[in-house]
């Protein structure tokens, strides 16, 4: 039997490549003890991003690193001095209590008078009910035989059907807004109302709605690529059945928030996350388009006349995670708590010039902001092949920032653009809360419906608008302005006088 001599050398250079891969499943295997330790923290943990006290600091004595939330935070504290009273506007009933009229008398034998009233007040709700609304048309004719004359039907957003705007309205916040589901809705009717309503009666009005306001939804989205300066995000959607399509692949909902001239909160579905998706969307825009540093987005900033910017929040989001990781080492703690000090300092800037003119901030931005953007760039510099061979997450953590860095400076520049995404973020998140509990959209209609009543409504809280009697004022008013041929710019969102919605 024959039998094979391997040389010093071979055996050395198979020794190299088996320490080669042992080394790079090392690193393969903290990288991911800490993103299960991170996933695990997001889905059962508090979304605070202020961090224990017993964090290492970047100088002697430095200060416990808190970064500034991503979204406000309201902290409800009671005054001294009693209870808030209830808003003045609001409508009064009076329910008078008094005494017998034997109690009246006094010991002297006089009746008593009134000297003065004590009034209390008590919050009260009327429960919502339902009416029917008999829409009652006349036919008239003549004994001579001409043709009778029929009152027109009057103009509905959904013609046939047996949805008011107003019902309507209140069927699209309570699940878009609200996030109840629609099979909840179906069930509250039923039980507390008596009315036999199923869950998919109320889903083909809303699909039908949706495709009823598809005009606004075009005129909101031209209206969106007029503004100079964007924000985009997008996030997953299930949909069941799509065709060539499992029904566990992801789609997704993408999103543009204006930012200056038209605030408009604008959202598309698409079954993939391409880079086909955000050039059909922002085809013909020019300015400044902010994204989290998804490459998808690249495409259609290298083919139009755009300047794209990064986020902080994403960049400071990474380095936060390992701060509170219980997994990373006390190096990759050490690192990600320097950086994270850096960009607090250029959060607190933003914090004191928020209300400033956009002039001003780019001043300050200028004199203040620009020297710790340098001194994070020279961080990088310092630290990026340590963290490379640290590996994990802040080997991942520093290319992000180093890869993003260009336009994560943009926005010192220009005193309109803002530090971060968040904006778009915070118009994406009633999605995920949506997600939670009703789960999927059932088809790619549904989908499409999905986008257009949550580009209205979030467009709606955008301008101030209470997404309720917002939609009950489009869905009444848009089908009269068809049928007129009027102009539906005055139907939009920052055209609308609050107080004709009340």
């Amino acid at each position: 039997m024959k039998t094979e001599v391997i040389s010093i050398e071979e055996l050395l250079q198979a020794i190299q490549n088996k320490n080669k891969k042992i080394t790079s499943l090392v690193e393969e295997n903290v990288y991911l003890k800490e993103k299960i330790d991170a996933l695990i923290r997001q889905r059962f943990s508090p979304k605070s991003e202020k961090f224990p006290s017993n964090q290492p600091g970047l100088f002697g004595g430095e200060e416990e690193v808190i970064v500034e939330e991503d979204t406000e935070v309201i902290e409800y504290t009671r005054k001294k001095g009693g209870r808030k009273k209830p808003p003045a506007d609001l409508p009064r009933v009076r329910v008078e209590h008094d005494i017998d009229e034997a109690d009246k008398m006094c010991s002297c034998g006089c009746k008593m008078h009134i000297i003065k009233e004590l009034i209390s007040e008590q919050y009260d709700v009327i429960p919502a009910k339902f009416q029917i609304i008999e829409n009652v048309r006349f036919v008239y004719g003549c004994r001579c035989g001409e043709k009778p004359k029929t009152t027109p039907v009057p103009p509905m957003i959904i013609p046939r059907s047996q949805v008011t705007a107003s019902f309507l309205a209140t069927v699209a916040v309570q699940k878009f807004e609200d996030a109840l589901p629609l099979y909840r809705q179906a069930k509250i009717y039923k039980n507390r109302f008596r009315v036999p309503f199923t869950d998919s009666t109320l889903a083909s009005w809303l699909i039908k709605g949706s495709e009823a306001i598809e005009s606004v939804i075009e005129r909101l989205k031209l209206r969106l690529l007029e503004n100079e300066y964007i924000q985009a995000d997008e996030t997953t959607l299930q949909v069941l059945k799509e065709k060539n399509r499992k029904a566990t692949q992801k789609s997704y909902i993408w999103l543009g928030v204006g930012m200056d001239k038209y605030p408009v909160v604008y959202m598309q579905y698409a079954d993939n996350r391409s880079g086909t998706v955000p050039t059909e969307i922002f085809r013909g825009f020019t300015g400044y388009l902010q994204t989290d540093g998804y490459q998808g987005y690249n495409p259609v900033v290298r083919s139009e006349d755009i300047t794209q910017l990064g986020c902080w929040a994403h960049a400071r989001r990474k380095f936060a995670d390992i701060v509170k990781s219980n997994k990373s080492s006390q190096e990759s703690q050490k690192y990600a708590n320097e950086v994270l000090i850096l960009i607090r300092k250029l959060y607190k800037i933003e914090k004191n010039i928020k209300d400033k003119p956009p002039d001003e901030k780019t001043f300050i931005r200028k004199e203040l902001s620009l020297p710790i953007i340098n001194d994070i760039r020279a961080w990088i510099d310092s630290k990026f092949f340590k963290a490379q061979e640290l590996g994990g997450s802040i080997a991942k953590a520093l290319v992000y920032l180093n890869n993003q860095f260009a336009k994560l400076s943009v926005y010192i520049y220009d005193g309109r653009l803002s530090i971060d995404n968040n904006k778009a973020e915070n118009h994406v998140r009633p999605i995920a809360l949506g997600r939670k509990n009703w789960l999927f959209a059932t088809s790619v209609k549904g989908a499409n419906a999905i986008a257009n009543w949550y580009s209205i409504i979030e467009t709606a809280k955008l301008n101030g608008l209470e997404p309720y009697f917002y939609l009950k004022y489009l869905l009444t008013e848009l089908p009269v302005y068809q049928r007129d041929g009027k102009d539906i710019e005055e139907l939009l969102p920052w055209n609308v006088d609050k107080g004709a919605l009340a």
